[in-house]
């Protein structure tokens, strides 16, 4: 998680006893590590039913931890359904400022036309030119078709446009990038369920994935994020994005432990392949510096 935790670990648990004081000092690691306390307590707690021996090692205690974390993780595990039965398969996606929701959209619109589907991007952020602008480059780099409203329009419109009836039977995937807006901003989370209720008039089904993006550097406020994105559009799925850097990553463990809430992918990249599907096992061998 911390660059260095097995090291961490080792100082922890070396020649030292399973007992209150090293799991007080293990709870702390955890902390450090983006994890929140709650479900730092937890895992702290399950740890102490574990059975070590008097000879353990400190590489005992880190597999224990991952089979707790696999625990939280496994049942988060999603896939978004590139080949599916819906025509056109709609994709809504947010988050705040600077999440890589944008480069996101760009990765997981080439993996629909990577199936032949043709592909709609949605510039419904008409706050900032410059959104749209890198929207319409991404969508020219990977030959998708972009719709795009005039700056300050109303951004439910845009949508609202992008689901019409000539549309439908036209684009594979239409995949919405929604304003980056801070959770805090009433109005801006306002209109980002006027465009959840817009995508529902049409059909009941719209959104097919309502996904936000999470910045793995953002440490535990992600989770804050989440739940209150989640009050106004019910998501359906989280993109932890920037997993390349320095980022610990403990901070996906609350968000799971807390919200059940599905994880789709990791973006580990700028570029257009730096993309991949969760799965549990890899990520937490990932995060503790497990080489196999």
């Amino acid at each position: 998680m911390l660059r260095g935790f097995k090291e961490s670990v080792s100082k922890i648990f070396l020649n030292r006893r399973v007992d209150q004081d090293t799991l007080n000092e293990f709870e702390e690691l955890l902390i450090k590590s983006d994890i929140d306390i709650d479900t730092a307590e937890k895992i702290i707690k399950k740890l102490e039913l574990k059975r070590f021996g008097e000879n353990f090692i400190p590489e005992n205690v880190q597999t224990a931890l991952e089979e707790i974390i696999l625990e939280i993780l496994t049942p988060c595990e999603k896939k978004i359904e590139y080949i599916n039965s819906e025509t056109p398969f709609v994709l809504l996606v947010m988050g705040v400022n600077g999440s890589g929701k944008t480069t996101t959209i760009a990765k997981i619109a080439n993996k629909f036309i990577q199936k032949n589907k043709k592909v709609l991007l949605v510039a419904a952020d008409t706050f900032r030119a410059a959104a749209s602008e890198q929207l319409e480059e991404w969508s020219k780099n990977i030959h998708a078709d972009i719709l795009k409203g005039e700056e300050g329009s109303d951004p439910a419109s845009i949508v609202f446009k992008s689901v019409e009836d000539l549309r439908l039977e036209k684009y594979g995937a239409i995949i919405i990038d929604t304003a980056g807006r801070l959770h805090t901003r009433n109005d801006l989370m306002d209109q980002l369920g006027k465009i959840n209720r817009v995508l529902k008039k049409i059909d009941e089904k719209f959104p097919h994935e309502a996904i936000i993006t999470i910045d793995a550097t953002t440490g535990q406020n992600a989770l804050k994020q989440v739940k209150e994105f989640n009050k106004y559009v019910e998501i359906s799925g989280i993109i932890l994005t920037k997993f390349d850097t320095s980022a610990s990553g403990g901070t996906l463990i609350s968000i799971a432990e807390k919200t059940k809430l599905p994880i789709l992918g990791i973006g580990n990249g700028e570029k257009i392949n730096d993309f991949n599907e969760f799965d549990a096992k890899v990520f937490i061998k990932s995060i503790l510096g497990r080489e196999n």
